[in-house]
């Protein structure tokens, strides 16, 4: 049977996880005892135990009336615990340890209403515990659930570690021109922008983040391909693109800049340095001078050669893993194809 608190909290455990994994804080943390109830409980326990009582963690949130002792009716299957297990498993989890769907492996089939979790060696303990709390203090609990479950990410990479000389201005310059050329839908050019602002603008404690190349800014709410945030309030908006047909989207950049009260609005692009409408800045005061904003149009190449000087070597080594990490999430691309041309790249690289 459809249980739509049982989809409200799948779907909620996986926000509050992608939000934490995103750099966001979700508040006051939960009491000690509060985080030792579900710490304590689940460290002996194997994928499933521990990862039905994350979920069963965010039920008692999303539905009030549940009297922690029957097993939700519809946990199991496509809406419920295999998406859950499959959710996590994409985002490179390992709390759960791969399971793929724990109601089925915990033997909750058919009538699920005769079982009785306080009856239940496996759950006992904590479903007791959790039905003391407050309706605030599962909250906080849940809280610390989705951190715990962020925290057992192993986020891929596709560079080891390496000594300085591999990361010298030339050759991370050389790397980064060798990924901008590899075709990519615009994958690879512009999560590895993002990543390389992300690790500047960590100096600074601000917070960018991406989303989804063919995703409309319009549909999501963003302002441009990539964001920037000081605390909650955005302070910047990127566009990134290898097509010239930006220039037909001037309009939608303005509305943007106006809703965001942006003080400029900055696209990285291809070719600028040898389109005659752009280059040089003479020809670009003449393209921008009837625009009610402020534009800063810069070419991507320029873009690595500033950031790989300004960058330390550690940070390049890290921001072309974030880079790999960021086309690696299912929410944003994820395609197999785009990271083995990526891998191909950075392996040629190594060789070189």
């Amino acid at each position: 049977m459809r249980n739509v608190n049982v989809e409200r909290s799948v779907s909620l455990l996986l926000e509050l996880v992608d939000r934490i994994v995103d750099g966001e804080t979700l508040g006051a943390p939960a009491k000690a005892a509060t985080r030792a109830l579900f710490d304590d409980h689940v460290e002996s326990h194997g994928g499933s135990v521990r990862l039905a009582c994350a979920f069963l963690t965010a039920y008692s949130v999303v539905d009030q009336s549940w009297d922690h002792r029957a097993v939700p009716t519809g946990v199991r299957g496509t809406y419920g615990d295999k998406k859950l297990a499959t959710s996590l498993t994409f985002r490179h989890v390992t709390f759960h340890k791969n399971i793929t769907a724990f109601g089925e492996n915990l033997g909750w089939k058919g009538a699920v209403k005769q079982f009785d979790l306080s009856q239940d060696a496996r759950f006992s303990p904590y479903i007791r515990g959790l039905a003391a709390l407050n309706a605030e203090e599962k909250k906080r609990l849940l809280h610390h659930v989705a951190w715990r479950i962020a925290t057992s990410r192993v986020v891929p990479q596709a560079l080891p570690p390496l000594p300085g000389s591999y990361l010298s201005y030339a050759r991370s310059l050389s790397l980064c021109e060798s990924l901008l050329a590899v075709p990519s839908e615009g994958h690879i050019q512009q999560f590895l922008v993002a990543a390389f602002l992300e690790t500047h603008r960590k100096r600074f404690g601000n917070r960018v983040q991406t989303h989804h190349p063919h995703a409309s800014d319009k549909f999501d709410g963003m302002k441009g391909d990539i964001e920037e945030f000081r605390d909650y309030e955005l302070v910047a908006a990127y566009e990134v693109t290898v097509r010239s047909d930006w220039k037909n989207r001037l309009s939608d950049f303005a509305k943007k800049v106006r809703d965001a009260n942006l003080p400029k609005y900055v696209i990285f692009a291809a070719g600028v340095r040898g389109d005659s409408e752009l280059s040089p800045a003479t020809k670009l005061i003449d393209f921008v001078q009837d625009l009610p904003f402020d534009l800063a149009v810069v070419d991507i190449h320029d873009f690595f050669s500033v950031f790989c000087a300004e960058l330390q070597k550690e940070e390049i080594g890290a921001a072309l893993n974030r880079a790999y990490e960021l086309l690696s999430d299912p929410r944003l691309s994820g395609r197999e194809d785009i990271l083995a041309k990526y891998r191909n790249v950075t392996s040629a690289w190594l060789e070189s």
